[in-house]
């Protein structure tokens, strides 16, 4: 699936304030019904169609939740490293 494809998508947020990135998920796409309402998926018609649609969303929601898992484990490696470079300038 190609990031065009997804319906929803994870913004990673760095900031120099804080050693922890901020993150939220987003929806990209969504189709808008005839009654307003604000789909993510397309009407199905079978039971088929809507556990298809259910299984994208999971694999969708498991990528992201590799992502989420990434951004903040690399961050937290990165202020371990600082907080072992500021003990070791504390103690010289």
């Amino acid at each position: 699936m190609s990031t065009d494809d997804r319906r929803m998508a994870l913004n990673v947020h760095k900031s120099s304030r804080s050693p922890l990135p901020t993150v939220h998920i987003f929806l990209q796409r969504v189709v808008r019904q005839a009654n307003g309402m604000l789909s993510v998926t397309p009407i199905c018609s079978t039971l088929a169609e809507i556990e298809q649609e259910i299984e994208e969303l999971r694999i969708e929601l498991d990528t992201i939740q590799r992502q989420a898992r990434q951004a903040y484990t690399a961050k937290a490696a990165s202020v371990k490293d600082v907080s072992i470079k500021d003990a070791a300038a504390i103690r010289a």
